[in-house]
């Protein structure tokens, strides 16, 4: 192909070298002209051109400017004809790599083959069903002790399952990986009421000190807004009090460590300022709650506040937790009128038609609508700032506006300053109060268990006040619940196409032996390398129950082959176990060696693959290193005591 591109160029080059040759042929008056065309002399416009260039050519030529007249045409040759040449060279160089490439792999590849071709012989002994050579290999060795010793094997099974279940309640828990994508936000917030001026000249000292060490931290991106987004719905939380410092880092092999670093260092400039708190929010997949909500019930806002301060102290000191904040924090300040019913009464006023009038003159009420064009722009009637701007203006406000009397607003209510409340928040119409809190050292399970003796311990509840904790915690108790459900349909419907296929109840169930033995290596796998049991290793637990069965499916199916060609049952699964070793093997081995990527943990989200990869690679593992001998022991006795009871049956 690339000789052929190289032919190509040369041909190019030649077209356009003789092109100027061609085109003299076809033009009017040229050499050509008795042959391809009429003669230019019968158009006089052509005839007249023609000899205007034919002038211009001859000064050209006694002035020596041939080579500025020719120049671009031949740069637009020389151009193209580099281009082909290149391409034509790299493509040629590429092939050689590429070949010399494949022949060294296939070198590789053989000497590799090799050696697994000997592992296999040692193992199995020869590609042939003579019992002679099935007699040689270790893994004929192997199932024979396994037989002359199903004692052993059924104490190994029981302890593998007792192993699982000790190690299996060790494993941390949590709803989904915290997937680490250089992302982060930081939310800053200072005492309600705080005017957005005061927040500004608060915060810009850290947001410039965190620009000023950009690039010491690995930051490749800051996003700073304070106050709250207007074309938002505003939080609770949010106000010109707070702030919200967006970070991104740059690429890194390693984001985890990357981020804990640069959260902990901008969590120690936070620090420096007085009356500031802060949370780290990330983003996060399939949730939008917090890991830990502790949900405390109530019915009294002031005790509900007492109750969610002390307990956001007490988990403040945990180190399982991590940003603890409650929900329920101190209100804007606020004008408060209480009305004397009495003296609105004295007055001959109603209340509702007071307060109805105080809000009108405070908030505004919309007079009228002014239509323009298609849109209709509401006016609002109020009074002048400077006559409510302070409590004493509000004060002397007129009640009954056109009465005989004017009289004050301050002479039938009391007007004061306090505080509102920032929030009021209902469950199953219940008022309750929140304590949220992200993962500190340690996993959701932990984060959890942590809350709960704390609070258990630390805080004396009332009778008629309590707490629950929710957040991811609830939604893992109901996901897994939805997986067990799941993983136990997946064992019933593998377990109903096995029985059809064999016409039998009772090899099926010697075949599902394989999952619980799969979940061995599991369960250990995920405790050696420190990963948590989450959804996403209870997907690979269920797409396990359908991979582990078919090795012992290959087993079994040979063994009943074997025995209906009449063998003994003894030589049947020795001779079934060394004829489909190999397989077996190689099915393992691409099973493991396709999902080896995924486990590696290399690219964006790796939090989510690697977990799944490493559970099923852990227990395809451990499954096939039990199946070729647990499943033949298993299989031996079920064989023997169907043996005794035929012959029972035949007395």
């Amino acid at each position: 192909m690339a000789k052929r591109l190289h032919d190509r160029g040369k041909s190019a080059w030649w077209l356009l070298t003789l092109f100027p040759f061609f085109e003299g042929l076809f033009l009017p008056g040229g050499a050509g002209e008795n042959r391809f065309g009429p003669s230019a002399q019968n158009n006089p416009r052509l005839a007249k051109l023609w000899g205007s260039f034919r002038a211009f050519d001859e000064s050209r030529k006694r002035s020596g400017q041939t080579f500025l007249f020719t120049a671009p045409y031949f740069a637009l040759r020389l151009a193209i004809s580099f281009l082909l040449e290149v391409i034509g060279l790299s493509l040629v160089w590429t092939i050689r790599v590429l070949a010399g490439a494949a022949l060294f792999g296939y070198q590789i590849l053989l000497k590799i083959g090799a050696q697994f071709a000997r592992l296999f012989a040692k193992l199995g002994g020869r590609k042939t069903v003579d019992s002679a050579d099935a007699d040689s290999g270790i893994y004929s060795k192997l199932i024979r002790w396994a037989l002359a010793s199903p004692g052993m094997m059924v104490a190994l099974i029981v302890g593998c399952f007792a192993l699982t279940w000790w190690v299996g309640k060790q494993l941390e828990t949590e709803l989904l990986p915290e997937v680490h994508q250089s992302e982060f936000t930081f939310e800053a917030a200072l005492p309600v009421g705080t005017p957005l001026n005061q927040t500004i000249a608060i915060l810009n000292g850290v947001e410039k000190s965190i620009l000023k060490n950009k690039e010491a931290f690995g930051i490749d991106t800051l996003l700073v807004m304070y106050g709250f987004d207007t074309t938002n719905m505003k939080r609770s939380d949010e106000g010109e009090h707070s702030a919200r410092f967006k970070v991104l880092l740059k690429p890194s092999s390693k984001p985890r460590e990357a981020e804990e670093r640069v959260i902990g260092k901008l969590r120690a400039m936070f620090g420096e300022v007085p009356d500031v708190t802060t949370r780290v929010t990330r983003p996060v997949l399939f949730s939008s709650k917090k890991p830990v909500v502790i949900q405390i019930n109530g019915d009294d806002l002031p005790e509900l506040k007492r109750y969610s301060d002390e307990a956001t102290a007490l988990l403040s000191r945990e180190p399982a937790l991590a940003d603890v904040e409650p929900t329920l924090r101190s209100g804007a300040p606020e004008v408060q009128i209480t009305y004397d019913r009495q003296q609105i009464i004295r007055h001959g006023l109603n209340l509702s038609t007071v307060a109805n009038q105080v809000r009108d003159m405070v908030k505004g009420a919309e007079a009228t609508r002014f239509n323009r064009r298609d849109r209709r722009v509401p006016i609002v009637v109020r009074l002048a700032e400077k006559d409510r701007g302070q409590v004493a203006d509000v004060g002397k406000l007129t009640i009954n506006p056109g009465g005989d009397t004017p009289i004050p607003l301050n002479s039938i209510a009391k007007l004061t300053v306090g505080e509102g409340p920032s929030e009021i928040r209902r469950i199953d119409g219940k008022r309750v109060a929140l304590v949220q809190a992200n993962i500190g050292a340690g996993s959701l399970g932990t984060a959890v268990d942590a809350a709960n003796q704390a609070l258990d311990q630390g805080i004396e509840w009332p009778g008629y006040m309590g707490f629950l904790i929710t957040g991811q915690n609830e939604e893992w108790k109901r996901s897994r619940t939805s997986l067990y459900l799941a993983l136990g349909l997946s064992l019933f419907l593998v377990y109903v196409i096995m029985a059809s296929q064999f016409e039998s109840l009772v090899q099926p169930f010697i075949i599902m032996f394989t999952i619980p033995m799969a979940f061995v290596g599991t369960v250990l796998g995920l405790k050696m390398l420190g990963i948590n049991l989450s959804v996403v290793v209870f997907l690979g637990m269920i797409m396990l129950a359908g991979i582990v069965v078919n090795n012992a499916i290959v087993l079994v199916d040979y063994a009943n082959t074997l025995r209906g060609r009449g063998m003994a049952l003894r030589e049947a699964i020795i001779q079934a176990g060394c004829v489909r070793l190999r397989p077996i093997l190689m099915t393992t081995a691409t099973t493991v060696l396709g999902l080896l990527p995924m486990a590696l943990g290399l690219g964006d989200g790796a939090e989510i693959r690697t977990p799944m990869a490493v559970a099923v690679i852990s227990g395809v593992l451990t499954s096939t290193v039990l199946t070729l001998l647990v499943i033949p022991t298993i299989y031996y006795l079920f064989g023997l005591a169907g043996e005794r009871l035929f012959q029972t049956r035949e007395k």
